[in-house]
């Protein structure tokens, strides 16, 4: 502190008051994976909803263009629109079930665990894994 002072007074300059920032949030990982996933989710969702929503009526000026020109490339167009808005449709609904799935995590289950519990001696346990008898210690 008084090394600052000193170079205050050298370059000639009023010292600079102190201010305290505010500390930031501590936020746990899974929270924010959390908060991120329905972010994600949401967008995803919205721009989805809106695809169809524009697709719906782009569909129905395709489908009144054919029909008044009659043309076959018109038509094929128009089919393959409608192969791409059933596309998007079944997006949105994988999109549901992948969110749901994600919501709903559950913890790893063990199949089948078989603990295995020896009830005797040290001594019954060395005969028991066929060591020689020379090595335990009676007492």
């Amino acid at each position: 502190m008084k090394n600052l002072e000193q170079l205050n007074d050298l370059f000639d300059i009023e010292p600079i008051p102190e201010t305290k920032l505010p500390l930031p949030i501590e936020e746990t990982e899974n929270a924010t994976k959390e908060i991120d996933q329905e972010e994600d989710y949401q967008l995803a969702r919205r721009t989805l909803r809106k695809l169809i929503l524009k697709g719906e009526d782009t569909l129905d000026t395709l489908v009144e263009l054919s029909k008044n020109s009659e043309t076959p490339r018109h038509y094929e167009v128009a089919g393959q629109f409608i192969k791409t808005l059933s596309d998007v449709s079944k997006d949105l609904l994988a999109l549901q079930k992948q969110a749901k799935d994600l919501g709903t995590e559950t913890p790893k289950q063990i199949g089948t665990q078989n603990n295995v519990v020896f009830a005797g001696s040290t001594n019954e346990l060395m005969k028991l894994l066929g060591k020689k008898n020379d090595n335990i210690i009676d007492q």
